[in-house]
């Protein structure tokens, strides 16, 4: 753990997602349900956390326990902008999966949509946590794409954001981006993207930066890892420690 990061020494510990019960709970915030994990009653600082297009899968909730539990700690909040419908993992790798992702993206994931939902949410966040001093964003997969949206345009009042295993990697987003952005990308993502993408980051100052994770799958922090898997329960613990390191310097 020392060859990782600072933070990840107070990470608690990760469990299988058999085995884990979350520490936050569920609130309504501005008509979203909202999964919220807090580590004191008036937190300075807090994260957006978007989920990828499987929901709330008790991986991705560990990861946002993780954001709020590790020294510092943040309040955390999950939305559900899926209204209790998310994409239907079992799906994938079926005849019908094509056709059925394709119109989530184009209907429940539609990310104009997804982003005035975002900023719906912290508008009711600011109201409910006025202790909070900064916001971040942090989004997995599809979630990713949102954060990187959202966070470009500076008037939405984000700190720095964050995204791994992003979906739709596109070096022309990180074009003069006005907040620090970690980007941590998986062995399925386009390289020559990823690497473009991390050559923008890591010659900014502002804490940017971005690396991939060549060993690990798309998802690897989110509903498809496999927490089990001994090789895979490290890498996830890594880019959490990674990730919680990135907010600890961002938003202080």
């Amino acid at each position: 753990m020392d060859k990782v990061c600072e933070a990840c020494k107070t990470i608690p510990p990760v469990v299988d997602q058999d085995q884990y019960q979350e520490k936050g709970g569920y609130e309504d915030v501005n008509g979203f349900n909202c999964y919220i994990a807090a580590p004191q009653p008036t937190p300075e600082t807090g994260v957006l956390f978007i989920f990828d297009i499987f929901g709330f899968y008790k991986q991705t909730l560990q990861g946002a326990d993780i954001l709020a539990l590790t020294d510092p700690g943040h309040v955390v909040v999950m939305p559900d902008f899926f209204f209790g419908k998310p994409m239907d993992l079992e799906l994938f790798g079926k005849p019908e999966g094509k056709e059925a992702l394709a119109s989530f993206f184009q209907n429940e994931a539609n990310l104009e949509t997804t982003k005035a939902s975002a900023l719906k949410v912290l508008e009711g966040l600011k109201q409910k946590f006025p202790s909070v001093k900064k916001w971040g964003i942090f989004g997995l997969c599809w979630g990713g794409k949102a954060t990187t949206l959202i966070s470009k345009d500076a008037a939405n009042g984000f700190a720095a954001s964050a995204q791994a295993h992003p979906a739709m990697l596109d070096p022309k987003d990180f074009v003069d981006f006005p907040v620090p952005h970690l980007c941590l990308s998986s062995m399925h993502e386009s390289k020559e993207h990823a690497d473009e993408i991390n050559a923008i980051l890591n010659s900014r100052s502002d804490g940017s930066y971005g690396t991939i994770y060549s060993k690990d799958i798309h998802g690897w922090m989110g509903a498809r890892s496999n927490l089990k898997n001994q090789a895979e329960k490290e890498s996830y613990e890594k880019g959490y420690g990674q990730v919680v390191e990135f907010f600890k310097k961002t938003l202080s």
